[in-house]
């Protein structure tokens, strides 16, 4: 019987993804890359190879699977299941961010949630019952900051994360007394190509780096079994402090629209 722990890694072929098959793999575990691309898992598997595999043995397993494809993932499930006999760490970080709300056609507003509700679902479905059978084991999901606190102009990327937040908190409840440790990262900017497609406001040394979100899932990993965590939020300093400075600005706007209620406060709280 496989007594080395496999962890699979959604969208492991790059990103954050791959950052944190790196950090499995350097944690002794046998790395399943799942990504769409062949070629870029084949180039993300040499290249964990060729830091961390002394031989083939030992090298990351890959799936070339579109997540959006529920046949194909389903059967890439079972494929996994069938070989490695075991699954200890599930990390969902396959993800596509789109901008839109109402202006998104229905096709790719389905898109949105197919990637990145639906194809985490279609996972833990089949791989929660091996966990519960063998008495533990972990998932964690990637959503967003935006999953957390919507922004303008990204609603359908947002209503999908939400999702993900719902669906992840619930099965924490429903699997926390059973040996399953169910937890969700929702970072904000993340230096990644998605992230520079999307033009973000920070610089790339300004965001979260996807070695942030791998030792994240290291000091996760390093919890004690009766330790539960359920929602960790990793955000961009630069970030913080403009949304606190935006928020105060508009609390003084107000104040100033709408000085009499906010004098009337002001003496209720001294009475």
């Amino acid at each position: 019987m496989n007594q080395v722990p496999v962890a699979v890694v959604t969208g492991g072929s790059r990103g954050i993804g791959k950052a944190v098959a790196d950090e499995c793999m350097s944690l002794g575990y046998r790395v399943v890359l799942v990504a769409r691309n062949p070629r870029n898992l084949e180039q993300a598997c040499r290249e964990l190879s060729e830091k961390h595999a002394p031989d083939a043995a030992h090298a990351p397993d890959t799936a070339a699977v579109d997540v959006a494809d529920v046949a194909a993932v389903k059967a890439t499930a079972e494929d996994i299941i069938r070989k490695h006999g075991r699954i200890d760490l599930l990390f969902n970080a396959a993800g596509i961010s789109i901008p839109g709300t109402f202006d998104l056609d229905v096709e790719t507003f389905t898109r949105l949630f197919e990637v990145n509700l639906r194809a985490p679902f279609l996972f833990m479905q089949a791989f929660l019952p091996h966990m519960v059978a063998r008495g533990g084991g972990r998932v964690i999901n990637v959503a967003s900051r935006n999953g957390k606190v919507a922004v303008a102009g990204l609603g359908g990327y947002s209503a999908s994360k939400y999702g993900l937040v719902g669906l992840s908190e619930s099965a924490y409840r429903d699997y926390a007394a059973r040996g399953i440790s169910i937890t969700t990262i929702c970072p904000g900017w993340v230096n990644t190509e998605m992230a520079a497609n999307e033009g973000p406001s920070l610089r790339p040394e300004e965001m979260v780096q996807p070695e942030d979100v791998a030792r994240t899932v290291r000091w996760l990993l390093s919890m004690s079994s009766s330790v539960r965590v359920m929602e960790v939020m990793l955000e961009c300093a630069g970030d913080v402090e403009r949304r606190a400075s935006v928020e105060l600005a508009k609390l003084y706007a107000l104040r100033r629209r709408h000085e009499q209620e906010f004098n009337e406060l002001d003496v209720q709280a001294e009475s």
